[in-house]
């Protein structure tokens, strides 16, 4: 049994080691982000795309299977699922072809290993370039469909409700109403008041001035005989 003075000393050295363990577990993101392919592989050839047999580095790899006859793997490099995939499908329609399938060796290599076996009649090299040249054929006229289908939608909004493009210009009044609105609102308030001929609207004044108006005892409007008179 340990004393409890030889358990404290033991527990420094577990603890780093502990915390180690935790460290370096990963979370379910921090997986996926490790497996996820690099772009400059997605659109690039390496070492790893160097082909065996000929010792250069080559996108599809050609390697006859010595133990089943009229079979071949094909290594093919910058592609995925989705050409593997629509290859396979379009192998399996070819009657003279017995066997189609692919794989992705790894996760990380941007790769996939595709294996075809035919009949005696053909070779995997012919079975694949009819596949290839039927996708083609098919990617065309779903395209001309895709096109035809939006060509005619467009056509349908466009019998139902025009397309019109607001202008935000067109909301606010012309100059012209502006001016004609002003003019008015300027011929009402002279029919108020008093003209620019009646009126001075700046008149020149200076303290020791006298009024024009004013007589001359310096009353607004008559001398102080004037005003008594009037008393």
């Amino acid at each position: 049994n340990l004393s409890r003075g030889s358990a404290s000393n033991l527990l420094p050295d577990v603890a780093p080691l502990a915390q180690g363990s935790f460290a370096a577990m990963a979370t379910p993101g921090q997986l996926q982000m490790y497996n996820k392919v690099e772009i400059s592989e997605m659109f690039g050839l390496d070492h790893r795309a160097k082909n065996p047999l000929t010792g250069k580095i080559q996108r599809i790899h050609i390697k006859p299977d010595e133990k089943v006859p009229d079979a071949v793997v094909y290594d093919i490099w910058l592609e995925d699922h989705t050409l593997g995939n629509s290859l396979r499908m379009e192998l399996l329609r070819n009657e003279l072809v017995l066997f189609a399938g692919y794989k992705v060796p790894h996760p990380l290599n941007n790769m996939i290993e595709l294996r075809v076996q035919t009949l005696p009649k053909t070779t995997p090299e012919i079975a694949i370039r009819t596949a290839i040249r039927n996708l083609k054929a098919e990617c065309k006229s779903m395209l001309d469909q895709f096109d035809e289908g939006v060509a005619e939608f467009q056509a349908a909004a466009a019998a139902k409700e025009p397309i019109r493009i607001v202008d935000r210009r067109e909301e606010i009044e012309p100059p012209s109403e502006l001016g004609d609105r002003l003019d008015e609102g300027i011929r009402d308030f002279e029919r108020l008041g008093p003209t620019s001929s009646e009126y001075d609207a700046d008149p020149e004044f200076s303290p020791g001035a006298r009024s024009p108006d004013a007589g001359a005892g310096g009353g607004p409007g008559g001398s102080p005989g004037d005003i008594e008179d009037m008393a």
